[in-house]
């Protein structure tokens, strides 16, 4: 599923227009990322986690060459995976 599908399952079952149900989807995806940005955690409860890990610095090899390269440190996305959203996949 992707977000064009999201949007068509939004507007179906909200009975909206999808223009509207995209302008929605747009917006919490937006608020989502600027918390994530700000280093703030989201969570939807019996859904998951949104949370940004700091992954450190470490020594890679560039697969051309084989040579050592050191990739810098960076902040990643990390999505936990709630209870509700578990037990619904393993039911």
């Amino acid at each position: 599923m992707n977000k064009a599908d999201l949007t068509e399952k939004l507007a179906a079952q909200a009975n909206i227009p999808k223009v509207r149900a995209a302008h929605y989807i747009n917006i919490i995806v937006g608020a989502i990322q600027e918390a994530l940005v700000s280093g703030e955690k989201v969570t939807i409860s019996d859904f998951g986690t949104f949370n940004v890990s700091n992954r450190r610095q470490f020594k890679g090899h560039n697969p051309k060459n084989g040579s050592e390269i050191l990739v810098p440190p960076r902040r990643i996305p990390v999505f936990r995976a709630g209870k509700g959203l578990k037990d619904a996949l393993n039911s």
